[in-house]
């Protein structure tokens, strides 16, 4: 028995980005670099460059210190690291905040008010206000109370806590199972318009 597919086309000049975690951070990184981005999507990202490097052509950005002795452990046994990295506001970590008014496109920032692993809402709610410092408005935010970490498509279930390459102990990631639930449904129907309003779309067959 055929099933049929849909492609998506890009029919105008730009591509979206949609990323999670370390992954967003990355993804915001492009989009303030490549001018092929047209829309991005970070999910409980940062807004500068932590623990590595971004190496892009000429360019190197150091990544702001992290502070181990600020790791937790939780009742649960778990690893939480919600307040390991370096603070972007600090003046000696400006030279690693991301510039996202060179942006050519939109940002969603969608947040979970309950990541146990990034200040998530913090680094969004900077970026928005270093947008508005450069007389832009392309940015917005999604915050979900309830919603941990590693917000997926929805009917996804929960990860609270899992191991992590390079811990000792598994990592927190946070979340309340209703909460997070909603969060996961909400968001990627508003994910799905974002980049419809954003992005020319044509649908064709294969």
């Amino acid at each position: 028995m055929g099933s049929l597919h849909f492609v998506l086309q890009v029919q105008k000049p730009g591509i979206g980005v949609i990323s999670v975690s370390k992954g967003a951070e990355i993804g915001l990184a492009m989009a303030c670099y490549l001018k092929q981005v047209a829309a991005t999507v970070c999910i409980n990202g940062t807004n500068a460059i932590h623990e590595f490097p971004l190496r892009y052509k000429d360019l190197v950005m150091a990544p702001i210190p992290s502070h181990p002795e600020r790791m937790q452990v939780n009742v649960e046994g778990a690893v939480r690291i919600r307040h390991f990295k370096g603070d972007p506001r600090d003046e000696r970590n400006q030279h690693s905040v991301l510039p996202v008014e060179k942006a050519r496109g939109p940002i969603l920032f969608v947040v979970g008010e309950a990541d146990e692993c990034f200040n998530s809402k913090e680094y969004a709610e900077q970026a928005l206000d270093q947008l508005r410092r450069h007389g832009k408005s392309s940015g917005r935010m999604l915050a979900y109370p309830g919603a941990g970490h590693l917000l997926e498509p929805h009917y996804g279930p929960l990860c609270y806590m899992s191991w992590s390459r390079g811990l000792f102990l598994p990592m927190l990631w946070g979340g309340e199972p209703e909460g997070h639930a909603a969060a996961q449904e909400h968001s990627w129907q508003e994910i799905l318009k974002f980049f419809r309003q954003h992005l020319v779309l044509g649908r064709s067959t294969l």
